[in-house]
């Protein structure tokens, strides 16, 4: 159970969020469905060089 304030709470969900997104985001990309970038009605998601993680564009 977590027991510290609020707002380490959120800072929490916020890291378990992108940590999540990073993992979901690669796996798509190690299927090859997405050719380094995934198109969203928001923009467009690309695969920035190797270890350096994802980036978000709008369209």
């Amino acid at each position: 159970m977590f027991t510290g304030t609020a707002e380490e709470l959120r800072a929490r969900q916020a890291q378990a969020r992108e940590l999540a997104e990073h993992a979901l985001l690669d796996q798509i990309d190690a299927l090859g469905a997405g050719g380094g970038q995934l198109h969203t009605p928001g923009g467009i998601i690309r695969n920035r060089p190797p270890g350096q993680g994802w980036t978000v564009a709008d369209h």
